[in-house]
């Protein structure tokens, strides 16, 4: 069965296997655990190996990382290893393969020998960072001032406490200002740390764990006039012809975490259908005959792991399509933008509808955070804001393709139901904004077309989407479906468009299940995430470890609960263990 372009070599599968990665229930505090992640974080690394090159030319090899099965097991570990390799890394490669002086650092992150950060959003401009207010300042010995003039232009996010004892690094986003002259945005080398107190000048204050997340340990952070050599500028003091295009190219890195990111979104689905699934076997309840009988035999119950499944395979497909096309030589920036931008809305619309629907399937025990689905949910609600938040990245990306600036790859099939829907989508809203006789900056556009920007992105990703499966060879099964469930998300549209009832809907996605469901045990080991699952609930040998190792209590207690009688237990016996 063909599913992907190609197949993700199993590096890291001994290191799932390892006492690292197999920790379920070990008591820690969050400062271990935190220490944990990025001891996790540099095995992962160390075992990738990746050069420069990797980085710099977005060769395979930086895709595979982001796509590995072991990234579900610790968001945490996703989270440093991106910012690490793609943002700081990948902002440094370029200018380290022209400057032999910053090559001896690029080593040291390369091998996760150092904590490498990028510090670009802040506290008060996140989506609106081409005004950030972060200063650096030339003076007149060819230094430079790095100032954080108030408190909204503190630097957001990015873990740059003294943890763990590992020095921390960063790439700095700052305003660069020549003779009182705004120059436009530079990438500085800043040190921030050696692991067990910050550098003069620098200072952070550590944020509350994100809810539901693996911890890592995000901070606020501000340089008080720290005095930077003049190596630390990545690029020149030349003022800027045009200081937008400047922002974007300064933040070229940022594009390509929203498409990687998004791409981890593939390996989450697989390992949470495969732990879904394989609940759905072993769980059963009693039947009308009085036997056990396996959930998974139930439509409700086979049908969020089935189209998890589909989602899975087809996204891949498409995740490495679009990374093709987003390296292709002499494409429009906008365009590329764009790939990642709907991408995003696609991986991220599936994963959160998909991991909420497994998780209630798996009942309570879809609740607990060692069970992987739910934990992993939460933390794509971070994946969904990190790297630009996929509401406004719709919003840019639909009004700009409304008004005719640029156009994004044209669909192979227009006679597919997808690339109707997506022709469909875009008429009416032209419609509309012909009918509001003013520009996009309008209240009526503001009312009527941004809530129609983001079905907009998502339909050009879906078509896109089915087109790179189909390219792929992905399982014919499989890509039905997938388009029987896009299909359930605009259902009034076929209808009236296209007079597909709602009959002949569910009839789609009765005939696409009931061709994929014998197969269900092939298709849960083809996701190749059986090493990575450290979910108890997985099978019954891993079930009783999992309660054989829990906190254990007994005890000889008496409790009076009603005058004159009292609770007794033989002076053999044991209270029953509480788990």
């Amino acid at each position: 069965m063909a599913t992907t372009v190609r197949q993700v070599p199993p590096i890291t599968i001994p290191l799932a296997a390892s006492p690292l990665f197999q920790s379920v229930n070990k008591p820690s505090s969050l400062d271990e655990r935190t220490e944990l992640a990025y001891q996790r974080a540099r095995a992962v690394a160390r075992a990738y190996a990746l050069t420069p090159q990797d980085i710099a030319f977005l060769r395979p090899k930086f895709w595979d990382m982001h796509l590995d099965q072991i990234c579900p097991m610790d968001g945490a570990v996703t989270t440093l290893l991106t910012i690490q390799y793609n943002l700081a890394a990948g902002t440094l490669a370029p200018f380290a393969l022209k400057r032999p002086d910053l090559q001896p650092l690029l080593r040291r992150i390369m091998n996760f020998d150092v904590s490498a950060q990028f510090l670009l959003s802040e506290v008060g401009h996140g989506l609106d960072s081409p005004n950030l207010e972060t200063i650096a300042t030339l003076l007149p010995n060819g230094e430079f001032d790095l100032h954080t003039p108030s408190p909204a232009a503190a630097k957001w996010m990015p873990p740059t406490a003294p943890k763990g004892g590992m020095p921390r690094v960063a790439i700095v986003i700052a305003r660069l200002m020549v003779d009182n002259e705004n120059r436009g945005v530079r990438p500085f080398v800043v040190g921030l740390g050696d692991g067990k107190q910050m550098c003069e000048g620098v200072s952070a204050k550590v944020l509350p764990k994100r809810a539901g997340s693996k911890p890592v340990d995000h901070a606020i952070t501000y340089f008080n006039h720290v005095r930077l050599p003049a190596t630390a500028l990545l690029g020149s003091l030349e003022k800027p012809a045009d200081l937008r295009q400047n922002f974007l190219s300064v933040i070229w890195r940022v594009g390509v975490g929203s498409l990687v990111l998004s791409s981890v979104t593939v390996p989450i689905l697989k390992a949470s259908a495969y732990v879904a699934g394989r609940y759905s076997v072993r769980r059963t309840v009693t039947g009308a005959d009085g036997k056990p009988t396996a959930i998974i035999g139930f439509r409700t119950q086979q049908l969020p792991i089935l189209h998890t499944l589909a989602q899975a395979f087809v996204l891949e497909a498409y995740s490495r399509d679009a990374a093709e096309r987003f390296l292709a030589p002499n494409l429009d920036p906008r365009v590329r933008h764009g790939i990642a931008a709907a991408l995003k809305a696609v991986t991220v619309l599936h994963c959160q509808q998909s991991l909420y629907s497994l998780s209630e399937r798996c009942g309570a025990q879809g609740l607990f955070e060692h069970n992987q689905i739910i934990a992993s949910q939460l933390e794509m609600r971070g994946v969904a804001i990190a790297e630009g938040d996929v509401l406004a990245l719709c919003i840019r990306l639909a009004s700009e393709l409304l008004i005719g600036r640029y156009e994004m790859p044209t669909p192979a099939d227009p006679t597919s139901l997808l690339a109707r829907h997506e022709a469909g989508l875009f008429e009416e809203a032209r419609q509309i904004m012909a009918s509001l006789g003013s520009g996009h900056r309008s209240q009526g556009f503001n009312r009527l077309i941004l809530p129609l920007c983001q079905p907009l992105v998502e339909a050009i990703g879906h078509r896109m989407a089915y087109e790179a499966a189909m390219k792929a060879k992905v399982d014919p099964d499989l890509i039905a479906l997938f388009v029987a469930g896009v299909v359930k998300h605009d259902p009034s549209w076929y209808v009236e468009n296209l007079s597909l009832r709602r009959r002949d809907q569910q009839e789609m996605e009765d005939s696409a299940v009931l061709a994929t469901l014998p197969r269900l045990e092939e298709l849960l080991e083809a996701t190749g995430a059986r090493p990575y699952c450290v979910a108890p609930i997985v099978s019954d040998e891993t079930w009783a470890s999992f309660v054989e190792n829990l906190p254990h209590y007994d005890g000889h207690a008496k409790l009076e609960l009603i005058s004159g009688t009292e609770r007794r237990v033989t002076p053999t016996g044991s209270a029953p263990s509480r788990l």
